[in-house]
């Protein structure tokens, strides 16, 4: 995790009511034009306010800011929390999860996953290697 995306992590986090709950949740879903995407929700375990998905192209998706500690893994990086769920983190082991500032977009991104053999041009989704011996599971 770099220290830009916690600094995004921190202002973002500042806008709701109680910041110290409000953390970044990282999954991979099926989709994609490549066949898997990153996903990016900006959740508080408190649910308190209902603007928790910062992904404005799918507003489908709903959490409650809950954290299994059986399932999620969770990441700190200057005292901001990232969670990313067992499954998905089989597919972004080794990645950085970064915040990049470009002249047309600023978001969320992932950096350097070794488990992807190509992504789409935006970045938002890429293809895992050896795909036959990591199959979709839905």
């Amino acid at each position: 995790i770099t220290s830009s995306c916690a600094a995004r992590i921190r202002q973002l986090a500042s806008t709701r009511p109680n910041p110290d709950r409000v953390y970044l949740r990282l999954y991979v879903d099926a989709g994609g034009c490549s066949g898997f995407q990153y996903k990016f929700l900006l959740l508080s375990e408190d649910n308190d306010d209902g603007t928790n998905n910062i992904d404005s192209q799918d507003d489908e998706e709903e959490e409650d800011g809950t954290i299994d500690p059986e399932e999620d893994v969770i990441f700190l990086k200057d005292g901001m929390r990232v969670v990313i769920d067992q499954t998905s983190l089989d597919l972004l082991r080794g990645s950085t999860i970064d915040y990049v500032q470009e002249m047309i977009r600023s978001s969320f991104a992932v950096v350097g996953n070794p488990q992807s053999e190509s992504a789409c041009g935006c970045g938002s989704s890429f293809a895992v290697k050896n795909f036959e011996s990591n199959p979709a599971l839905d």
